[in-house]
């Protein structure tokens, strides 16, 4: 199974890591708690909106490990929402994941989104399906969303989990469990620029912990009418042959330019 399979180092998350996913978890939850919110607002009841993008990025980073070979990605999504808060699409790429004979992607995902009241917080829970349509193999698999963000003034702090129940299918680790804890801290500068940091940890079932890894970028986004350019750099430590090759793990910069509709 070659190059679509990831590759972490036999090591632990450091316990900073974990330290920064519940401080980002529990505080924005204690910080609510304490906050006075008025009921919402009704809203019209209509049939949503459409909506989609399009992306050119010089590599395609899942958790920061190149799915596309370290080669370019062209990735496209298209959308629905309704004003109550409900969320679907279709989000497709092309990949050099996914086993033998396949070079695409296509992930249906939905999900729910709003915010606690009038408070700073916000929240988003859905689900998300990975599909690999040409492969020889059976690695489909889909994971369980929730975020929280609280957000004051120009930053925010979004912890989130990923839970997957057969991590990457049935051919690859059959009935093995994986959850991804993640912290993203962002602040809004002015001339629509935006800095953010993403700190993750993609864990496994106890009897395969040794190939917990953690992951990381940061970059900076300037968005210019229905357009935004991305530069970030990925890195990943510790991820061991078994999953991917070293090469596909090594830090990088990544380009990319977004169209919105």
């Amino acid at each position: 199974m070659e190059e679509f399979m990831w590759n972490l180092k036999t090591r632990r998350v450091p316990w900073s890591v974990l330290g920064l996913w519940f401080l980002g978890f529990f505080f924005p939850l204690h910080c609510w708690a304490e906050a006075t919110g008025e009921p919402e607002p009704e809203v019209e009841n209509s049939l949503g909106t459409f909506g989609g993008s399009v992306l050119l990025s010089s590599n395609y980073m899942f958790r920061s490990i190149s799915n596309s070979n370290d080669g370019p990605q062209v990735q496209g999504d298209i959308n629905w929402s309704h004003d109550v808060g409900f969320y679907a699409g279709l989000w497709a790429s092309n990949t050099n994941f996914g086993g033998p004979g396949n070079s695409m992607e296509l992930d249906p995902y939905i999900g729910f989104a709003g915010n606690f009241g009038e408070s700073d917080f916000s929240f988003d829970i859905g689900y998300w399906s990975y599909n690999y349509p040409k492969s020889a193999f059976d690695l489909d698999y889909g994971e369980i969303y929730v975020y929280v963000t609280y957000t004051k003034d120009k930053f925010s702090i979004t912890p989130s989990v990923w839970y997957a129940e057969n991590y990457f299918g049935e051919d690859f680790l059959d009935d093995v469990s994986g959850i991804a804890y993640e912290v993203t801290l962002a602040y809004q500068f002015p001339k629509n620029v935006s800095a953010s940091l993403r700190v993750g940890e993609q864990a496994f079932d106890s009897s395969f912990d040794y190939l917990d890894f953690v992951y990381w970028d940061v970059g900076i986004d300037w968005a210019i009418e229905d357009w935004s350019i991305g530069l970030r750099w990925h890195d990943t430590d510790g991820v061991d042959p078994f999953l991917a090759s070293r090469k596909l793990t090594d830090g990088e910069f990544v380009l990319g330019i977004t169209r919105n509709f």
